[in-house]
């Protein structure tokens, strides 16, 4: 006779008994073990109990395994972030790039959140159709960023958008970042080292809001090396960083805007132009998928009155750099790299520390909507 398949254990709670309240727990590593355990068999049982919806479904978990629900995930009447940008402001609110219409979003602000919380999240975060993350001075641990890690690279998610404001930022954490679109690290006294760490792992990046981190210069050059490599840029937040000058920034705007080419510069760029097209033409013939040859990253050029223009970041649609301390010494600098930009770039400098405001009225006079003041 053959063997008896073995019964499925009925699926019970971990914990008979739920606490009426929710309390911060640091669950040890064991503990965690036996909660990927019990997600793993009960895998088809919880499936099915699953909804569209990132609340419900963290009840149903919460509920069945045993544990209070954290408060984050208990639906709010209304969802108010007070550090996003006013809707009343001249420039567009930089959350809608996408143009979702109704995000999937969850806030956790200035609260802990505990191991669980954030395995539970990973677990239904995709059935959910979670994009958007929001994390506000919760004192987050290098497991907490382990598990914030997971979420944003389970290929089975979808979060591209990540806030994570007014923490302590774990460098490791910085790795492993390549799948977010939109990022902000606001108020987190990132260093350099931070810095040069984030910006070799934002591959996918097209908005990155860096207000209130104490940017230092060569910070500010990191951030102008990495969109010398990303072209997929559209929002790049620099406010209240204590930018003095103008020309601190100029490792970042010398990569952006047109900038016309030389006949030599013209002739190379054609020549790499065949090799980037000899390389698509060659990956198309590899069989096995995964060993095709990288296809070199090349910008746009643009003809314009006989004369040909490299065109750096064209995607890229507005700079904040609103609170700084940069004054009319830099003017002529603002004009110039203004001149390089497109028709449908801003450059935000409200709250600066300008005096001569006829000056400055000319100036956005000749530039209209491309200068926020």
């Amino acid at each position: 006779m053959p063997p008896k398949k073995e019964e499925r254990k009925p699926l019970e709670p971990m914990f008979q008994e739920i606490p009426l309240f929710y309390e911060y727990i640091d669950y040890s590593n064991e503990q965690m073990e036996q909660l990927n355990e019990y997600l793993n068999y009960f895998k088809p049982e919880l499936s099915a109990m699953m909804k569209n919806n990132i609340f419900d479904n963290m009840e149903i978990l919460c509920q069945t395994i045993g544990i209070a629900r954290h408060p984050s995930f208990i639906l709010p009447t209304q969802m108010i972030d007070l550090n996003d940008f006013d809707e009343n402001t001249k420039f567009r609110n930089p959350e809608e790039l996408d143009g979702d219409q109704v995000p999937q979003m969850i806030q956790i602000n200035s609260i802990k959140i505990d191991l669980f919380t954030l395995r539970l999240l990973d677990y239904c975060a995709g059935v959910s159709g979670l994009t958007t993350i929001k994390m506000s001075n919760n004192g987050l641990t290098a497991r907490q960023y382990q598990q914030i890690a997971g979420i944003i690279n389970n290929p089975e998610n979808k979060v591209k958008k990540l806030f994570i404001d007014w923490q302590q930022i774990n460098e490791n954490f910085l790795q492993q970042v390549q799948q977010i679109e939109f990022l902000t690290l606001r108020s987190c006294q990132l260093t350099n080292q931070q810095i040069q760490t984030l910006t070799l792992n934002v591959q996918n990046l097209k908005c990155l809001d860096l207000y209130d981190n104490r940017l230092s210069k060569e910070a500010l050059n990191l951030i102008g090396k990495m969109l010398g490599q990303n072209s997929l840029m559209e929002y790049l937040g620099l406010a209240k960083n204590q930018i003095q000058s103008f020309d601190d920034l100029q490792g970042i705007t010398q990569n952006i805007g047109r900038f016309q080419m030389s006949q030599e510069e013209y002739d190379e760029y054609k020549t790499k132009e065949k090799e980037r097209e000899a390389i698509i033409e060659r990956n198309k013939k590899v069989k096995k998928k995964g060993t095709e040859e990288p296809v070199p990253f090349l910008e746009p050029i643009q003809q314009i009155d006989n004369n040909w223009y490299l065109m750096k970041n064209s995607r890229l649609w507005l700079i904040n750099l609103s609170m700084n301390q940069i004054d009319d010494q830099s003017r002529d600098a603002i004009e110039k790299f203004l001149l390089q930009t497109g028709e449908n770039f801003q450059l935000v400098l409200m709250g600066n520390r300008f005096d001569d405001q006829k000056a400055l009225q000319k100036t956005k006079k000749k530039f209209g909507k491309k200068l926020v003041l």
